[in-house]
């Protein structure tokens, strides 16, 4: 009948095989970072940053940083330069795809400046770190001190009822740029009460005036005005939250510049219109990192940090 042993040992290894990935499943398992667990890590990152000590991290051994899209060493650029968090604090976690996100302020070098972080974990350590500086030198619009409180809105729960798919949530947030580089706002579910802050200025939403026409934002899509635009590249949908409705995303805007457009029409007649925006007149590019509030299948909320970048720069990742 022949030997048996090899065969039984073939099935004992098969078995320990067996046993020792279940383990290596249950212990990834019994890892797995919650909204709480992530919530920490990005104290931990900001504590650390605070503090000019990376060393206070978990990473793995190869974690991946960026800030503003240049690949840099762990402890490098705002890690020199940071005095302090601001009061404006705003989170996000994902535990689906493990990534948590803050917005908020800083003092640099004692002036006010605006800071993005996307963490994402593995076992508990950090992978990757893509972080976003916004600072008043660039030129890019903004009323950075504006900042000082978090409208709670951004941590409500929204009721079962008006809750959409993670997939359905994505595909409402890219609809907001396929609109933008088509001119066309009708394609875009905008809620009535629509607004769009950037950089701490409202850009969409409130009252009119001499600068914003009293246009609803579908119109202003429409109306061609911001078909400097010319491509958002690079779209991550990286964090999204069903309770909430929130999606961030992070895009590039590529405007090259050779594009004529009214950005901001009068409001009204004899209404005197202001300069031509400056990013139509000279090629560049913006990179937003851009929260979605999402609410029975509509947009009703946009919060995005927008930083300026040579054209056609690279995201880093």
């Amino acid at each position: 009948m022949g030997d048996r042993r090899p065969m039984r040992f073939a099935a004992l290894w098969a078995v320990q095989l067996t046993l020792a990935c279940g383990l290596a499943g249950a212990t990834e398992s019994g890892a797995a970072c919650d909204r709480a667990c992530l919530h920490g890590l990005m104290e931990e990152y900001l504590a650390a940053l605070i503090a000019h000590d990376p060393a206070r991290l978990h990473t793995i051994p190869r974690v991946k940083f960026t800030e503003n899209t240049n690949r840099m060493t762990l402890g490098d650029g705002l890690w020199h330069t940071i005095d302090g968090l601001g009061t404006f604090k705003l989170y996000l976690e994902d535990p689906q795809t493990r990534q948590a996100a803050f917005y908020g302020t800083v003092k640099e070098n004692g002036v006010t400046a605006l800071l993005g972080v996307r963490l994402k974990e593995t076992g508990r350590r950090l992978a990757e770190i893509e972080t976003f500086v916004v600072r008043q030198a660039t030129g890019i619009h903004g009323d950075f001190d504006r900042l000082v409180r978090t409208d709670p809105v951004w941590e409500r729960s929204i009721p079962s009822s008006e809750r959409s798919s993670r997939q359905a949530m994505i595909q409402i947030a890219n609809r907001y740029f396929e609109g933008i580089v088509a001119g066309n706002g009708a394609i875009v579910p905008f809620a009535e009460d629509f607004s769009r802050t950037e950089n701490g200025l409202e850009t969409a939403g409130g009252s009119a005036s001499a600068s914003r026409p009293a246009e609803s934002q579908a119109a202003q899509f429409s109306s061609k005005r911001f078909n400097y635009i010319h491509e958002i590249t690079d779209r991550r949908f990286l964090l999204v939250d069903p309770e909430r409705g929130l999606v961030y995303a992070v895009v590039m805007f590529q405007h090259p510049g050779n594009i004529r457009t009214d950005l901001f029409a009068p409001a009204r007649a004899g209404a005197i219109a202001p300069p031509r925006f400056s990013l139509a007149s000279y090629p560049n590019t913006t990179q937003i990192i851009e929260l979605f509030r999402i609410r029975g299948a509509k947009i009703h909320r946009i919060f995005a940090y927008v930083s300026l970048l040579p054209y056609r720069q690279s995201p880093g990742w």
